[in-house]
């Protein structure tokens, strides 16, 4: 997007959070929520922050008698939206809903970014963790990491491993398990997952990394099976699938997480009390469950172990990517 177009998105964008700010400007911190509260989510609708967001929002506004809006700002790798929730009025009515890649992922990728994730944003609640897993072509002849990795070093550069976009989550657990393996995987890139997984069904390309819920499809046609998750535990979505740290490949727990933030300056009673509701609405059975249907792990954690998971997310990217020599302009 041209800076021209982003400042014109994020002028009418503004324009919109000052009306909403003024709708309820007397309210403070002793009676949050006085109004609806609006959480932006950085992707269109349908994609993999929809659920956990929308499953949320829909017990937050039962528990509250506010209503929280759901927001999809698709654009730009997600920061539309970030820039969006930095700019905005720091009283809590206007959060982000956040994922690895545009606040620990993409300032090791970008030279320059419209707002800074350490600087402008404050987390809130860490809502889940949803575990990455390596899934081979059941027609690839590697049965096990251990195989894959042995071939790897056979023949280095030759094995194609499907990325869903360069510089994606994809791209960069691929990084992250070549690295931590000591092979060369050929990295084959696509304009969205779901191309991906289409040659990887044919076994065009044999190997992704991806969801348990993304990879479903295929599973159930056995075209497809995991032969390793990481996480720091296996994954009771596939708890066959054991974890990398099992297999002698450390340095691979490495999720996708989601969680809400807020713009930096949200008073800490406003911080409290907002995820004192998201912990309760994440503990309610029917959220758990519907989490648990796409492979979503609940973590709930709170501000201080969000940002702590935050900073070694931050840490661990920006390694990979300086190691890899990765870097996208804008």
């Amino acid at each position: 997007m041209s800076l021209a177009r982003r400042l014109i998105a994020l002028g009418i964008a503004v324009a919109g959070a000052a009306i909403w700010t003024l709708a309820g400007a007397a309210a403070g911190p002793s009676d949050f929520p006085a109004r609806p509260v609006r959480m932006l989510i950085p992707y269109p609708p349908g994609g993999g922050l929809d659920l956990p967001g929308r499953a949320v929002a829909e017990k937050f506004s039962q528990q509250t008698g506010k209503q929280l809006v759901i927001d999809n700002r698709g654009g730009a790798g997600g920061m539309i939206a970030g820039e969006i929730v930095a700019n905005a009025s720091p009283d809590g009515y206007t959060l982000l809903l956040a994922s690895n890649g545009q606040i620990s992922i993409a300032p090791a990728l970008y030279s320059k970014m419209p707002y800074d994730p350490r600087r402008d944003l404050v987390p809130v609640t860490h809502f889940v963790n949803t575990p990455m897993f390596l899934f081979v072509n059941t027609g690839f002849p590697a049965k096990t990491v251990k195989d894959l990795i042995e071939r790897a070093k056979a023949s280095p550069g030759k094995i194609g491993i499907a990325l869903s976009g360069v510089g994606g989550v994809s791209h960069l657990m691929m990084e992250l398990f070549r690295q931590s393996a000591g092979i060369s995987l050929l990295g084959v890139p696509y304009k969205g997952a779901g191309a991906a997984m289409v040659d990887v069904a044919s076994g065009a390309v044999p190997l992704i990394f991806t969801t348990a819920s993304s990879a479903r499809p295929l599973l159930d046609s056995h075209r497809v099976r995991p032969i390793g998750v990481a996480s720091s535990k296996r994954s009771p979505a596939l708890p066959d699938a054991p974890t990398f740290e099992e297999l002698g490949v450390s340095g691979m727990d490495a999720p996708l997480w989601i969680g809400a933030m807020a713009p930096k300056g949200t008073p800490p009673a406003v911080i409290a009390k907002l995820n004192s509701e998201f912990a309760k609405a994440l503990a309610s059975k029917d959220v758990q469950e519907r989490l648990a249907a796409q492979s979503a792990e609940v973590v709930a954690g709170g501000p201080k172990e969000f940002g702590a998971m935050i900073r070694r997310d931050t840490e661990r990217w920006a390694k990979v990517v300086k190691t890899a020599g990765i870097k996208i302009e804008k």
